[in-house]
């Protein structure tokens, strides 16, 4: 799992890199947010047994990613700055191990609210993403209603689909602790979004 976790991210961040020219409006900005690249963090995480292999496997992707992007980006002729090739790996190091932990408890926790709030946290990011970066700082409405749609998607889809919630047929219990969740899940995420905006002007 560990070796195809590499593989994965090395494979969406090249594919990352030839996608910001080739999606129209307003999708492009799937191809260039954290959102999106967190996501296999969170799949690689539920394919995990482990926990503690879901954290790394989550950490790995990320690294992945980031060679990934800047390795097609460089061979495009784009230049690369070292001092954004460690950012973003810092970034990874901070968010792969949350949403490789937030995939694993979606899929293998036994208690619903653990399991929802997995499914949160990947949809809260998508949310955040949507609503700060993309709605407040940019104001790119379009790709602020793509990020937010996908966001309340995942997080119904993730909440009714978790283990926990399919295990005990509480499926539309699942989608309400889920969405319960993003009460804290938010305000971390938009933080989070305030605090990347910073540190990237």
């Amino acid at each position: 799992m560990l070796g195809a976790a590499v593989l994965i991210g090395v494979g969406w961040g090249a594919a990352t890199s030839g996608l910001q020219t080739v999606l129209p409006w307003p999708f492009a900005g799937l191809a260039n947010a954290v959102g999106p690249w967190v996501a296999p963090a969170f799949l690689v995480g539920a394919w995990s047994r482990r926990p503690w292999a879901a954290v790394l496997a989550g950490v790995l992707v990320c690294f992945g990613e980031v060679a990934g992007y800047y390795a097609v980006s460089a061979a495009r002729g784009f230049g690369v700055n070292p001092a954004t090739v460690v950012m973003w790996t810092a970034t990874g190091v901070l968010g792969g191990p949350v949403l490789g932990m937030a995939g694993w408890c979606w899929r293998r926790a036994r208690p619903l609210r653990v399991a929802a709030l997995g499914a949160a946290l990947l949809g809260g990011v998508f949310l955040a993403e949507g609503v700060v970066t993309y709605g407040v700082y940019l104001r790119y409405t379009g790709d602020a209603v793509v990020f937010c749609v996908l966001g309340a998607v995942l997080v119904a889809v993730l909440g009714a689909t978790a283990s926990a919630a399919r295990a005990s047929g509480a499926r539309a219990r699942g989608v309400g602790a889920a969405a319960a969740w993003l009460l804290l899940v938010l305000p971390l995420g938009a933080a989070g979004e305030v605090l990347l905006h910073l540190v990237v002007t």
